[in-house]
């Protein structure tokens, strides 16, 4: 995403800077909202619900 690029929507995104943060892009523009960046979610494979219940 370039620094005035606006087809992306608003969200957290990588600061554009470099810095290890996320920058709020509110779909027009860099804003001054920085956060730490998060880690990625895990999402665990689903467990048979009869299973699940049997144990």
């Amino acid at each position: 995403m370039s620094l005035n690029d606006t087809s992306v929507p608003a969200g957290w995104y990588r600061d554009p800077l470099g810095l290890p943060q996320l920058r709020w892009w509110n779909g027009m523009s860099w804003t001054n909202k920085v956060e730490e960046p998060r880690p990625e979610l895990q999402i665990a494979a689903s467990v048979d619900r009869a299973t699940a219940d049997a144990r």
